[in-house]
């Protein structure tokens, strides 16, 4: 067994219709290397059809997790073309959405796993959050939001307003701004990908804590996920909450390829600084 997980969703004690969309995938690449991917969408409150418009953006991941990613897993520069069909697949999500007329609005976070290594494309105010064995945590996803774009503490921002607020999404604005993410994982640690209505309900130290906890007990990760959900709805949630969690499985890798990866990573960070940095006194 490489994955553990879990999945639960609920509409929240103050809604009747559930806008949020999920899948999860667990495989094996051609050349025998397992990975996971994780989807989660959030259809936007207010617009025509959230639900249909987060429907619409799993759907579409599906199938080009259907047809197209197969013949990526074992490409030598893995993370670099996933980055490059990922732009893709989020523009073309965020077309056929517009093509309804500004009506149709989601936000979309995507995690793939393999090999020792994670990748996140995420637009909007879901979070993926990846917590280690020895409580160590870091969230991997960007709010795309009012008071993320102002800087408010998340004390504050956890009540604020405008915290609901989008500044990014797919189908609403212009050209969507997607961010893109990749690391190293262990295994035995913990990936969790939730909407803003579980982690609206609570500080970042405070899920990490509990992730902490989680981690710690010899329950499944379903069990874990339903007392996640159960201690979001005893904060009287009111929006749809929806949690993934992913624990990968097996043996620490050998030294040799943690320094692989790491530098890996290292220098994809260093290229995506260095094509921000303004280069002057160039002719």
């Amino acid at each position: 067994m490489y994955w553990q997980y879990g999945a639960t969703t609920h509409t929240g004690w103050f809604r009747t219709l559930n806008e949020d969309r999920s899948l999860l995938r667990m495989g094996t690449s051609g050349g025998g290397t397992p990975y996971a991917a994780a989807v989660l969408a959030d259809g936007m409150g207010g617009t025509e059809d959230g639900g249909l418009a987060s429907e619409t953006a799993v759907q579409m991941v599906k199938e080009w997790l259907d047809a197209r990613s197969p013949g990526l897993w074992d490409a030598p520069n893995l993370w670099n073309a996933m980055e490059r069909e990922l732009r893709g697949l989020f523009l073309a999500i965020h077309i056929k959405l517009k093509a309804n007329g500004d009506r149709l609005g989601t936000t979309l976070t995507i995690l793939l796993l393999s090999g020792g290594s994670y990748f996140v494309a995420h637009i909007g105010d879901c979070r993926v959050m990846h917590v280690r064995d020895d409580g160590r945590y870091r969230l991997l996803s960007r709010d795309h939001t009012w008071v993320r774009t102002r800087r408010i503490p998340s004390s504050k921002a956890v009540r604020h307003p405008k915290r609901h607020v989008l500044t990014q999404s797919l189908g609403m604005q212009g050209m969507p701004s997607v961010y893109f993410r990749s690391g190293v994982y262990m295994p035995g640690s913990l990936f969790l990908l939730s909407s803003d209505g579980f982690h609206g309900r609570f500080t970042t130290r405070a899920i990490a804590a509990m992730l902490q906890k989680e981690l710690q007990q010899e329950g499944d990760l379903q069990q874990a996920c339903d007392r996640l959900m159960a201690r979001a709805l005893w904060r009287q949630a009111g929006d749809n909450i929806s949690l993934l969690s992913i624990r990968p499985m097996g043996e620490i890798p050998p030294r040799k390829e943690l320094v692989r990866l790491y530098l890996q990573h290292g220098l994809r960070r260093l290229k995506k600084i260095h094509t921000l940095i303004p280069v002057f006194g160039r002719k």
